[in-house]
């Protein structure tokens, strides 16, 4: 029986030592205690665009600044790029120029002109031209059709060539034909232009006509605000053909090379905020009550064993944590705790992340009275 005694106060014991290592915390005087590791705010930074690498100006270690150029990309593409939608937008807002307008006026009377013609139909005189044109055939024809009959009947006498017979028809038929083309001919122009050309010719100066008013009306407002969002986008891309420090930290990762092909949105550095450093401790539910937001700290580190820094409970977090077993009676609420962020004010810039901290909450009874 007395073994039992012996065996269950070691566990009781095993597991008060368990919950006070886990927890972090021991209560003294009128202070609470515990014990962490501090821990910097990482900032992982890259490029929206990515690209190739062209120059790495910072190291692993190295303390940057806010704005410091930490990597370059190659940017020729990005430059030829912005400079074609910047002259886009000013093209686009200045209107267009009085020669393209002058053009433009050209291009709209020809149109005119040409299904003016089509619709009035052929002039006069181009049917008398081709009037003529069909008599001069026709007296062509009928004289060479009298001397292929003349040939006609001498090659039958042997009096000429069969030769100069065959000649003799040839020309009366190439005569034939040029009478009929010029008998089409005057008969498109008898009848006038095909419906579908008269079509195709007022396409054609309604479409130039709209051309002309668009350009001496400029261009419309919702235009030129699209050719300025898109050379606005081009210029926050061309800003992202380098990777800068956005607030005063120190280099922890950067494993790039000149020359590496980056995808966008990829972070190709990892930063530590210098003045964003903590250490997180573990407060019993029972003790919670007397920790509030704003309370001082004092921080001490095992790199500075006489140095005390001071800090600020900036977060408590709202969600209880367990110790090894499930909490299931009143006085096993100890295993309960709360995760306290402490904020470090150092100005030495000595403690780093990574130490191992001591941490003393103060101002207790103040907290606990009010």
């Amino acid at each position: 029986m007395k073994r039992k005694h012996i065996i269950l106060l070691a566990v009781v014991v095993v597991v008060l030592a368990a919950s006070a290592i886990f927890g972090g915390w021991f209560r003294k005087e009128d202070s609470l205690q515990g014990s962490g590791t501090i821990e910097a705010r990482n900032i992982r930074v890259g490029s929206k665009v990515g690209g190739r690498i062209d120059k790495v100006l910072v190291h692993e270690g190295d303390t940057v600044q806010p704005g410091q150029v930490l990597i370059t990309f190659d940017d020729q593409e990005m430059q030829a790029q912005m400079a074609q939608s910047k002259a886009n937008a000013e093209k686009s807002a200045r209107g267009y120029r009085p020669e393209e307008i002058a053009e433009a006026r050209a291009a709209a009377d020809q149109a005119k002109a040409d299904y003016d013609q089509r619709l009035n139909g052929y002039r006069q005189q181009d049917i008398d031209a081709a009037q003529a044109d069909l008599d001069r055939a026709q007296a062509e024809e009928v004289r060479s059709h009298a001397d292929f009959n003349r040939y006609e009947a001498l090659a039958q006498k042997d009096l000429v060539s069969k030769q100069q017979r065959d000649t003799a028809e040839a020309t009366w038929k190439v005569a034939l034909a040029q009478e009929q083309n010029a008998q089409h001919k005057l008969n498109e122009l008898h009848v006038g232009y095909r419906p579908e050309e008269i079509a195709s010719a007022k396409a054609r100066y309604e479409q130039t006509q709209a051309t002309l008013e668009k350009l001496e009306h400029g261009n419309r407002r919702e235009d030129v605000d699209l050719a300025q969002a898109a050379y606005s986008y081009d210029e926050a891309r061309f800003r992202e053909r380098q990777v800068v420090a956005p607030t005063k930290s120190t280099v922890e990762v950067l494993d790039v090379r000149p020359g590496d092909l980056i995808a966008p949105n990829t972070p190709i550095a990892t930063l530590l905020e210098a003045d964003q450093i903590y250490v997180r401790i573990y407060i019993p539910e029972t003790v919670i009550g007397n920790v509030h937001v704003g309370q001082k700290a004092e921080v001490r580190v095992d790199a500075l064993p006489n140095t005390v820094v001071d800090g600020v409970v900036e977060q408590i977090n709202q969600q209880a944590e367990f110790l090894p077993r499930n909490v299931q009676t009143r006085d096993e609420r100890v295993h309960q705790v709360f995760g306290v962020k402490i904020r470090i004010n150092d100005t030495t810039g000595h403690v780093l992340a990574g130490m191992a901290a001591d941490v003393k909450l103060k101002d207790l009874k103040s907290k606990a009275s009010s």
